[in-house]
């Protein structure tokens, strides 16, 4: 596979793949999780909705509910639990899939998770560190207002574009990750019911990972960004590694008897690595879909969020911001940081003092980096939760 490396590099390459995995991996080998693939008929109308995303995408106004009544009726049903349910790996890509029920309608869900006006990092804190759409294919460049056309949704509404993504720090290698991805949202309908489906494909190969850190516990969301190269690791730290592919299938389905409620299912493929090998396995990706998904639960079903309208206008005096008072702002948080790991005893407190001596942390953010930390503080709050900044 590799003609240009010796054998012993290959051998090298394979020893640190393998203290790789032990060292990530520990506390899933003794999951004890039973595996299960789903058909092949559900890998079928999985494959059918990814030719509606990508350079050369089909229609996605020629969807027909018919090719993926397969897929749907997995994503309806009952599971085993504590199961991993994957479908069939594409490309060499690993694949898994995950669920979660919120007890939300989708109409509140997608003024949430689909609204122009707020940033993805409000519903994804823990995942994403923050995203823009470079182009979206409208007639205006703008992503629709879905949930505007619920009421008398008849046929298949759909936008498709290319999305930038910065993600948070991994929580088993503390590397984050820099990437585009083609994306197409489908607003239709199945069986009479709403349903969202959202799809992605990786570009191109991510930029190098990065060290990350996760300051205190993962539900903090507090997180640091190093711009230096390398896995957050002892052991593994000089590693350039990068997510090679990823894509994924995701529905948002109303609840046949209760509308009020909403089943998100995920099929997701990832490949990533170094040295061209693929390191992901199926519990690494359940690992970031159930990060993913019960935060955007805690969210979303938080009554202090459910009133949209109140609490925008603050999202939007944070995107309007002078840079001299979003710095000033993050300044205080940075400061805060510091102080909150002090008195956890954060084993990090060093290197969070080495980052921010002088600044140097401060100066090299940019305005959406430093919007983000502010949208973050700001849905802590909302969310009752301990902030290191306060919004009046």
């Amino acid at each position: 596979m590799f003609p240009l490396l010796k054998k012993k590099q290959r051998s090298l390459i394979g020893l640190i793949g393998s203290i790789f995995l032990l060292l990530c991996n520990i506390e899933i080998a003794f999951s004890g999780n039973k595996e299960i693939k789903t058909s092949d008929e559900i890998t079928k109308d999985l494959n059918y909705l990814l030719t509606f995303v990508g350079p050369s995408h089909a229609d996605c106004r020629s969807l027909e509910s018919g090719k993926i009544s397969e897929a749907m009726k997995f994503v309806t049903r009952p599971k085993e639990k504590g199961v991993l349910y994957f479908p069939d790996d594409i490309d060499g890509l690993t694949s898994t899939y995950h669920e979660v029920d919120i007890a939300r309608s989708l109409d509140q869900i997608l003024q949430l998770t689909e609204n122009p006006q707020i940033p993805a990092v409000f519903t994804a804190p823990s995942t994403i560190r923050m995203s823009r759409w470079q182009s979206i294919e409208t007639p205006d460049h703008q992503r629709p207002k879905l949930w505007e056309y619920l009421p008398k949704l008849d046929r298949p509404l759909c936008f498709s574009g290319i999305e930038h993504v910065v993600n948070t720090p991994d929580q088993h290698t503390g590397a984050y990750y820099e990437y585009d991805l083609y994306r197409s949202v489908i607003l239709t309908k199945y069986n009479g019911l709403n349903l969202l489906i959202s799809l992605s494909k990786q570009v191109d190969v991510s930029n190098v990972g990065k060290k990350g850190l996760i300051l205190g516990g993962d539900d903090q969301w507090d997180y640091f960004y190093s711009d230096k190269a390398g896995l957050n690791n002892a052991a593994l730290g000089w590693v350039d590694s990068y997510v090679y592919n990823s894509q994924s299938v995701s529905f948002y389905l109303e609840n046949p008897s209760n509308h009020n409620s909403v089943r998100v299912g995920v099929f997701k493929w990832l490949r990533a690595g170094w040295s061209n090998i693929n390191f992901v396995e199926r519990a690494h990706i359940e690992d970031g879909l159930e990060r993913f998904a019960s935060v955007l639960k805690q969210i979303v079903e938080n009554p202090s969020i459910s009133d949209t309208p109140s609490w925008t206008h603050t999202l939007l005096e944070i995107q309007q911001l002078p840079k001299a008072q979003l710095q000033a702002l993050v300044k205080d948080y940075l400061q805060n940081i510091q102080k909150q790991a002090q008195s956890e005893g954060d084993p990090s407190l060093p290197e969070i003092k080495a980052m921010t001596t002088g600044g140097l942390y401060l100066n090299r953010l940019d305005r959406e980096e430093m919007q983000a930390i502010l949208t973050i503080e700001f849905l802590k709050q909302l969310l009752g939760k301990p902030s290191l900044l306060n919004f009046k």
